[in-house]
C-alpha cells in the first residue's frame, strides 16, 4: 500500500536577502560646519534617496566622522539626532526612525565607528505596498549640536527639495514627522550638502546593483555642477550613471569618495573599509593624485595600494570590481580649446605613467584580480592622442582645468559606466520556488505554496518538487507511484518512482516508509543491497527540467507483508 506525497513548508521558505545598499544619494563625510552664531545648534536635513529594486526593509546609518583628503577625522564634539523620519514620495507616509525603539541618537565624538545604524524599517509598515524600484524616499534629520560645536557635511543638497540648515532652535517650529520640504527659519544657514549617511537595506529578491565608488576627485564629481542639479541621483559621473536619460531604472549608489584622496588612504582606513559588505559592485578609480600633477609617484608602489584595495574588495564579498581608466592631464594655453595648444604633464603624456597604469589595469582583468576596465578615455580624449582633452573649438569642451571633467564631460562618461554596470549579474538566483511561481500566469489562481489551485490534490510545492504544473491536471507518471517486482533475485521487490526537479536549490526531497499509516515514518537510506536508489530517465522531458528515480526497497529484507510509502518534501 502507498501514501503518494507529503510536504513540510518552512515559516521561512522565502530567503532573507542580505543588508546592501539600496539606494542613491549616501556619501561619507568630506568636512564638517559650524555656525558663527553661538546660538545656532539645531539643524535639519532633507535629501531623496530612490531606490534600485524592491526592497524588504530599510536601514539609514548616520555618521559623525569625516574624510580629509587621505586622513579620516573624527568630529571632536558629539551630534545628536534628536528627530528622523521617512517620506515615501509616492503618497506622503511618514515613518519615524527609531534607534533601538528611541527616537534620540548621541553620535559621540572621537569613535571609530563607520555609521550608527538605526533600526530596520520592515516595508510592512507602509501603507502604499512593498517599496518599489525608482520609488523616491526623502530623509529628514532634525538634530544638534553643542554650542560653537561643528557638524559633518557629506550629502549635497543641490536637487529640488534639498536642504540643509543651521538654526537657532529658538526660531525653529517644533514641527516633525511631516512630508514636504523644509521651512525657511528666521536666522538660518544654509548649506550644499548636509548629514553623512548611507542608505542600507534589503532587497525583497537577488540580482540588483549595489554598487560603491571609491576614488579621488574624478570619480567625486569635482568640476561638474555640484551647489543644483537636475538628477536625483546626484552629481559626478559616477552618481549621474545610477539613473537613465528619464531619471529612472536606478542602480543603487554609496559615495567612498574624496576630492584630492589618495589610494594610500586605505592602508590605515577604519571606518571606510566596513562599507565594502554593503556592496556587491565597487567602482575604484584612484590614481590621479598618487602618480600626482607632475608625475612623481611610483608606478609600483600605486599598483601595490590598489591591488590592497581590490583585495579588500574581494574579502568583504564583493563581486564585481570595475576600474576606471586614468583620463588626460594635460595643461593649455587656449583653455583647451584646441588640442595644439594642450601638453601633457610629466608622466602622462605617451609612454609615461598613466599609459602604465592603464596597461596594468588591462592585465589585472587578465589574471583575474578585477572583472573590467571600463572604457572611458575615448571619449574625452582626442582621438589622435589620448593623452590630451577632446576638444571642439570651444574653451573647456569637457574639462574644467587640467584634471577635472566638467558637467559636460561627467553627462559624456556616465553612460559608459552604466552601459557596464548593467552589464554585470549579481547575487544570480538560485532556482527557488518563489522564482518558479514567477515564471507562471495564475491569473486570480492563489500562488502560495500550500494553495491547490486546481483542487486534484496536488498543492503548489509538490506541484514545484515534481516540475509539473500547478493549474493542469497531472498526467499519468506525473505522480509518485510504485509498482512490486517479484523478478529481481533476493525476492519481492517495492519500486517507488518519483519525478524530482533538476534545477530546484531550496527543496529537500525524501523518501518515508512505515509499516503503519498513522506513524512509524523513518527514512529510507540507500545502502545499494536492500534499498537502491536509481535514476531511470536523466531528462523525461527533453528539457533538463526533471530526472525521474526510483527507489527499490526489498521487502523480504525488511520481513514485511506490507509497507507504506512516501515521497516527502520540505520546502
Amino acid at each position: 500500500m502507498l501514501l503518494a506525497a507529503s510536504v513540510f513548508i518552512s515559516a521561512n521558505a522565502q530567503a532573507t536577502e542580505p543588508l546592501l545598499v539600496v539606494a542613491t544619494g549616501g556619501r561619507i563625510g568630506v568636512f564638517k560646519y559650524g555656525s558663527s552664531d553661538p546660538a545656532a545648534t539645531a539643524f535639519w536635513h532633507r535629501t531623496p534617496h530612490q531606490l534600485g529594486g524592491p526592497v524588504a526593509e530599510m536601514q539609514i546609518g548616520f555618521m559623525n566622522w569625516f574624510l580629509n583628503y587621505s586622513v579620516e577625522y573624527d568630529n571632536e564634539n558629539d551630534v545628536t539626532i534628536e528627530h528622523a523620519w521617512l517620506e515615501r514620495a509616492l503618497d506622503g507616509q511618514v515613518v519615524p526612525i527609531t534607534f533601538d525603539g528611541s527616537r534620540e541618537l548621541i553620535m559621540p565624538a572621537a569613535s571609530t565607528e563607520p555609521f550608527w545604524p538605526a533600526d530596520p524599517i520592515d516595508s510592512s509598515v507602509w501603507t502604499g505596498g512593498v517599496p518599489q524600484k525608482d520609488e523616491i524616499f526623502w530623509l529628514h534629520i532634525k538634530g544638534s549640536m553643542p554650542s560653537g560645536g561643528k557638524v559633518c557635511q557629506g550629502n549635497p543638497t543641490g536637487y529640488s527639495g534639498s536642504r540643509f540648515i543651521v538654526y537657532n532652535p529658538a526660531n525653529g517650529p517644533g514641527t516633525i514627522d511631516f512630508s514636504g520640504t523644509v521651512p525657511s527659519i528666521s536666522g538660518q544657514s544654509a548649506r550644499t550638502r548636509g548629514l553623512p549617511v548611507v542608505f542600507l537595506g534589503r532587497y525583497t529578491d537577488p540580482g540588483h546593483l549595489a554598487v560603491i565608488g571609491i576614488g579621488d576627485s574624478i570619480l567625486d564629481g569635482s568640476g561638474d555642477a555640484s551647489s543644483s542639479y537636475s538628477s536625483v541621483s546626484g552629481f559626478g559621473y559616477f552618481n549621474r550613471a545610477a539613473v537613465d536619460s528619464e531619471g529612472k531604472n536606478t542602480i543603487a549608489t554609496f559615495n567612498l569618495t574624496r576630492h584630492g584622496a589618495a589610494a594610500g588612504t586605505w592602508n590605515t582606513a577604519v571606518r571606510q573599509r566596513p562599507f565594502l559588505q554593503y556592496a556587491n559592485v565597487v567602482v575604484e578609480e584612484y590614481g590621479t593624485n598618487d602618480l600626482g600633477s607632475t608625475g612623481g609617484g611610483s608606478v609600483s608602489t600605486i599598483q601595490s595600494r590598489l591591488e590592497n584595495i581590490w583585495t579588500l574588495c574581494r574579502n568583504a564579498g564583493v563581486q564585481h570590481i570595475l576600474r576606471a581608466q586614468l583620463l588626460p592631464r594635460a595643461e593649455s594655453t587656449d583653455s583647451w580649446a584646441t588640442k595644439e595648444n594642450q601638453t601633457p604633464n610629466n608622466g602622462w603624456g605617451d609612454g609615461g605613467k598613466r599609459d602604465e597604469l592603464n596597461a596594468f589595469f588591462d592585465a589585472s582583468v587578465t589574471n583575474g584580480k578585477i572583472d573590467m576596465v571600463v572604457q572611458m578615455l575615448d571619449a574625452v580624449s582626442d582621438p589622435t592622442d589620448s593623452h590630451v582633452w577632446l576638444t571642439n573649438g570651444s574653451a573647456k569642451f569637457l574639462n574644467t582645468d587640467s584634471t577635472h571633467l566638467n558637467s559636460n564631460g561627467n553627462a559624456t562618461i556616465a553612460p559608459i559606466l552604466r552601459t557596464a554596470l548593467l552589464s554585470l549579474t549579481v547575487d544570480a538566483p538560485e532556482p527557488t520556488y518563489g522564482g518558479w511561481a514567477e515564471s507562471i500566469d495564475w491569473g486570480a489562481a492563489d500562488s502560495s505554496p500550500a494553495a491547490d489551485p486546481n483542487s486534484d490534490g496536488v498543492i503548489n510545492a509538490m506541484a514545484y518538487a515534481l516540475d509539473i504544473s500547478p493549474l493542469n491536471p497531472p498526467q499519468t507518471g506525473d505522480l509518485p507511484y510504485a509498482v512490486f517486482d517479484e523478478d529481481t533475485s533476493s525476492g519481492l521487490w517495492l519500486k517507488f518512482i518519483f519525478r524530482e526537479s533538476s534545477t530546484a536549490q531550496d527543496l529537500v526531497y525524501s523518501c518515508l516508509s512505515s509499516t503503519e499509516l498513522s506513524s512509524g515514518w523513518v527514512n529510507l537510506i540507500a545502502d545499494g543491497i536492500n534499498v537502491i536508489e536509481e535514476t531511470l530517465d536523466t531528462d523525461p522531458d527533453g528539457d533538463g527540467s526533471a530526472v525521474l528515480k526510483q527507489i527499490k526497497i526489498n521487502l523480504v529484507s525488511f520481513g514485511d507483508t506490507r509497507r507504506f510509502v512516501k515521497l516527502d518534501i520540505s520546502l
